[in-house]
């Protein structure tokens, strides 16, 4: 696999996240709410959920509770909802990362790309997912990644701590110049605590993921550091 599709870390600063979460995973979901109410936006950037046995699920934006809708496919998301939303995050398991992801980019017009949370794709889905992402020009981090973050502008995932008080400790609200990159999601979050501790602050970070076909490359990884401008 070669890199051709790169990741436009700038491009992603100028949108306003909205996110599908495939699968519930409460309090990934609910770290992500913490971020968006910390970074003041008006409302979280989780629109819908895919999952069943529910209607909505409750949360917590700052002190006030809301519910996010639930629905069994992203299928059956109403219409106006699937045009808007721009990123996922697959929490599903690695046998059913292939389909879901699948189902998102046939279903999301507005689709930029997202994450794969689940170790053990197999890694011909992996490839396939690849190819598939190559194709429709967007980008997929993982498998087995944390996410993606960009300090006060969003979190995809579990990336920066599923604890509010990760995220206050590592200044992920003070854009930096650093680039944290990495295929462990524990040492992602290591070096950003590093990098804090030595009184600097990150311009983005990711976890590429550590399984063998990453669908993001750590080529493309790179460039998209080299190619950000507010990344020195």
């Amino acid at each position: 696999m070669t890199a051709k599709i790169m990741l436009n870390i700038n491009a992603l600063r100028k949108i306003e996240p909205k996110v599908v979460a495939i699968v519930s995973y409460p309090a990934i979901i609910q770290s992500i709410l913490d971020f968006d109410y910390l970074a003041g936006k008006r409302e979280p950037s989780i629109k819908a959920i895919v999952s069943t046995g529910r209607n909505f699920e409750r949360y917590f934006f700052g002190k006030t509770e809301v519910l996010i809708p639930v629905f069994s496919t992203i299928e059956n998301i109403p219409a106006h909802v699937k045009k808007e939303i721009n990123l996922f995050l697959n929490l599903s398991s690695g046998r059913r990362t292939f389909s879901a992801t699948k189902e998102a980019f046939a279903s999301l017009p507005a689709l930029l790309g997202g994450v794969v949370f689940a170790e053990g794709v197999p890694e011909q889905h992996a490839i396939a997912l690849y190819e598939e992402a190559q194709k429709q020009k967007k980008f997929i981090l993982g498998p087995a990644s944390i996410g993606l973050i960009l300090p006060n502008v969003m979190k995809l995932g579990a990336i920066g701590g599923v604890d509010v008080r990760q995220l206050t400790t590592a200044h992920l609200f003070s854009p930096g110049t650093v680039a944290v990159l990495s295929s462990s999601g524990g040492m992602t979050n290591e070096i950003i605590n590093t990098v804090i501790q030595q009184g600097k602050r990150i311009s983005f970070s990711l976890s590429f993921g550590g399984e063998r076909f990453p669908m993001l490359t750590p080529e493309d990884a790179f460039l998209a550091a080299e190619k950000d401008p507010e990344t020195k």
